[in-house]
């Protein structure tokens, strides 16, 4: 799992990570797809100021599988998936921001994601 931004998280917290991981996996599995290739989650979103998140306002985890060209997200409450045109990695930064935009994904989320690609 790669990290948005480095933060140290209780287990509770922690935990919450593997739950929404699970919730993603389980899409893919339920499409019979291929697993994910590159994971994003950002800390933040599940604990802040030593408060637990259960869930988050915008998605906090992000999964991209390059086999498949799709994305998936989740919020802590719900995990959807996207099926994107072409390589993430090579859209252009107006089709990626439409697509942030389009799918109320945090740009700075996916560009990150994009990065790590």
């Amino acid at each position: 799992m790669n990290l948005f931004r480095e933060q140290k998280l209780s287990q509770a917290a922690s935990d919450l990570m593997r739950f929404d991981e699970d919730s993603i996996r389980k899409v893919v599995a339920a499409q019979r797809l291929a697993d994910p290739n590159v994971w994003l989650a950002d800390p933040e979103r599940y604990e802040k100021n030593g408060r637990l998140l259960r869930d988050s306002e915008s998605p906090r985890m992000l999964a991209y599988s390059k086999t498949d060209r799709i994305l998936y997200a989740t919020d802590g409450c719900n995990s959807c998936s996207r099926r994107i045109s072409m390589d993430l990695e090579f859209l252009p930064a107006a089709e990626l921001k439409d697509l942030a935009e389009k799918n109320e994904l945090r740009l700075e989320l996916l560009e990150k994601l994009v990065g790590l690609l």
